[in-house]
């Protein structure tokens, strides 16, 4: 094959690997744009109980837990299990528990330290199954939320909604990362988010940080002995609804805004961990995404290489074809993803959230992002392939299947020193 053949080859493998991201996003972007904010009659609304797991003090959680106890909802509890009384999130959660007594709150908040710290599942996991012993069959409907999640007061309506219809088993949101300050590992991370967020509307992955669950599928489904044996909770999840035939729908109107930032190192371990619950939980698909998306990266960086090469070398038709496909692709992905970013902030305009300008700084950093985006996301795909430890808010698991999760070792949790947005 001569340099103007393999030119070539990469210029149309690019233009095909545009073409199925805009396939594959355009679906993403009309559910978004023609979202629809479902909130049933109170009367037909099911009581909820909300799970909250804490392992450290999150920069937003004092105020997502104040949003929490305010939803225009009827009938709910919030129940969440804290670390130990020694972590940094206990006195927040006592001090907004306590502030919101009396005064505002518009449901009954349940309090405690985890028990049972069990060593084949994630501490997470350990608190779940605690919580899902605590509530009581009077219960219709089980909702899993994140510490960093800032609702609005329609949340939990809208994300119980779906659940009128007796073939979905769950619901769940999304989460769209906008970070105030701008650091580079901030933007990488809200540029792979983007891909996250197309990957798991297409795949029905749902985010645990807001998911509602049926409590009969709980029940039936034998998900609280699961868990004792999981490292995440929407993994299984999956599982389970697939089992019953039942629908996992995800909900537009719930892509949440997340405003914190971190650097690149943080960034880097955010997507390996998070790819790592993916080829755990999807371990028959993830041969094929990581076939596919290392190959797509990998003749886009090689052809960007090979574009500058062949420049200086003064081959200049095959540094024309090089360079038109790079410069297709990225143009692309830019524009697709500028698409996700214009449609989420308009969905979290409409929840009556702020939303921030995206020019000056962050505009001109953002095509350096995106190719640091590329090499991150390649690295930490290699990375979760082989990877079998993992350390998570300071604790170290051996992950070996869906089912073989061992807790080695872990170290308690410190008031973070950082800048007071900074993610944990």
């Amino acid at each position: 094959m001569t340099l103007l053949h393999l030119a070539t080859f990469a210029f149309w493998a690019l233009i095909g690997f545009a073409t199925v991201n805009a396939l594959c996003t355009t679906i993403t972007l009309v559910a978004l744009f023609r979202h629809r904010r479902e909130r049933s009659d109170d009367r037909e609304l099911p009581r909820v109980a909300i799970l909250l797991c804490l392992r450290g003090a999150d920069p937003q959680l004092a105020g997502g837990l104040r949003r929490l106890m305010n939803q225009q909802y009827p009938d709910y509890e919030i129940f969440i299990v804290i670390d130990s009384e020694t972590d940094p999130a206990w006195g927040v959660v006592k001090q907004s528990v306590d502030d919101a007594g009396g005064k505002s709150a518009a449901c009954q908040v349940h309090i405690s330290t985890l028990r049972q710290r069990l060593e084949t599942c994630s501490l997470k996991c350990s608190s779940l199954v605690q919580l899902l012993d605590q509530i009581d069959d009077s219960f219709e409907v089980v909702v899993l939320a994140d510490s960093d999640l800032e609702s609005h007061p329609t949340w939990l309506r809208e994300l119980v909604a779906p659940l009128d219809d007796p073939r979905v088993g769950a619901a769940f949101g999304n989460r769209w990362f906008l970070p105030a300050a701008g650091w580079m590992g901030s933007l990488v991370r809200q540029v792979c988010n983007a891909i996250g967020v197309v990957t798991m509307h297409l795949g029905q992955i749902p985010w645990g940080g807001s998911l509602a669950i049926r409590a009969s599928v709980v029940q039936e489904s034998g998900l609280r002995e699961t868990l004792t044996r999981s490292i995440v909770d929407d993994g299984p999840v999956r599982v389970a609804l697939r089992e019953q035939g039942l629908k996992l729908q995800f909900v537009p109107s719930l892509l949440m805004a997340n405003r914190e930032d971190c650097d690149l190192r943080f960034a880097h371990n955010f997507l390996t961990r998070q790819l790592k619950w993916t080829q755990t939980y999807m371990s028959s698909q993830w041969p094929i995404m990581l076939v596919y998306t290392l190959g797509v990266l990998g003749i886009y960086m090689v052809t960007v290489v090979l574009a500058v090469v062949c420049a200086l070398a003064g081959f200049h038709e095959e540094a024309v074809w090089f360079a038109v496909g790079a410069a297709t692709y990225s143009g692309t992905v830019m524009t697709l993803w500028f698409l996700l970013d214009v449609a989420a902030r308009r969905i979290i305009r409409a929840q009556g959230e702020p939303v921030p300008g995206f020019f000056g700084v962050q505009l001109l950093k953002l095509p350096i992002a995106m190719l640091l985006a590329v090499v991150i996301h390649v690295s930490a795909m290699v990375r979760a392939s082989v990877l079998r430890r993992v350390i998570w808010r300071g604790v170290t698991y051996e992950v070996l299947g869906p089912n073989e999760v061992y807790l080695l070792n872990e170290q308690a949790m410190e008031a973070s020193l950082e800048s007071a947005n900074v993610s944990l």
